[in-house]
């Protein structure tokens, strides 16, 4: 692995952390908000996909 391949994962990496620190923002406010647990769960599940996925998340609903 190069310098610069090292370098490109290691800002895929934070990015992927800042994206996960965001949607758990996210959920903790929408869960202390009462919102429907069901669409949050969905929301969730979406999201970590197109994380997965190498995709942007969703934007978020609410």
């Amino acid at each position: 692995m190069t310098e610069v391949e090292i370098y490109e994962a290691h800002a895929e990496l934070h990015n992927l952390r800042v994206d996960l620190a965001g949607l758990r923002d996210w959920a903790e406010h929408a869960l202390n908000a009462e919102h429907d647990r069901q669409y949050i769960a969905e929301h969730l599940a979406a999201s970590l996909t197109a994380l997965v996925n190498g995709d942007p998340p969703p934007r978020h609903p609410f």
